[in-house]
């Protein structure tokens, strides 16, 4: 049998279009692409709007506006408590660690988590910021997959990654993080029984309402 290998961190850069958010419009062959003008909100290419309201019902709080305070450092969540999961999700999540950097005045900002356990790997991608003052949202795509030794791809998922609180110098009060499954492939039936179906999600908040800030 073919060795395994794991990529849980692949990249995102996260669709290039409703990530970065630039105002203006670029080539791709003969057709002109028009950016999107921000408008402080997560654009439905990223998280559709069924989704986004199904998140909001079930509690989570996604910040919106153009003015958000810049977030930079790196953070702790823990005890990380699970709220509501649409898959009947039930296992334990490990102390999240997040960081934030190089933050832009068009909200791009690199993001980097990892779960404290040796065999789930970090992920650091591009992402962006909406809010209004200490009030903010970060959210992203990311690609997960996993492949033989020969390089097959066994499967892969596509998900969107929120997470919302309000900055403090302490750390991110009121901390919120959701991960949402926008699509999945496997190759047979035995690699598609542990994936989680396209449109599901998982909300967990931070036990003490504090992701405590490790650096600045």
């Amino acid at each position: 049998m073919s060795k395994r290998i794991k990529h849980l961190a692949i990249i995102a850069g996260i669709l290039v279009f409703p990530i970065f958010m630039l105002s203006g419009c670029m080539k791709e062959g003969n057709d002109t692409i028009v950016l999107p003008l921000p408008d402080g909100k997560i654009p439905y290419s990223v998280i559709p709007e069924n989704l986004q309201d199904s998140l909001r019902l079930r509690g989570l709080t996604i910040n919106e506006g153009l003015n958000p305070d810049t977030i930079n450092g790196r953070f702790v969540s823990a005890p990380m408590v699970l709220h509501y999961a649409s898959d009947n999700y039930q296992e334990a999540f490990y102390d999240l660690y997040m960081s934030f950097s190089g933050q832009t005045r068009r909200g791009m900002i690199k993001y980097y988590e990892t779960q404290k356990r040796e065999d789930i790997d970090g992920q650091s991608i591009m992402a962006n910021v909406i809010g209004e003052g200490k009030d903010v949202t970060m959210y992203c795509f990311q690609n997960v997959f996993e492949c033989n030794s020969d390089g097959d791809t066994l499967w892969r998922s596509k998900t969107a990654t929120v997470v919302s609180g309000t900055i403090s110098e302490e750390g991110i009060k009121d901390c919120q993080y959701a991960h949402i499954v926008l699509d999945t492939w496997a190759l047979n039936d035995f690699y598609a029984s542990p994936l989680s179906a396209p449109g599901t999600y998982r909300i967990w908040y931070d036990g003490d309402s504090l992701a405590t800030r490790l650096t600045k």
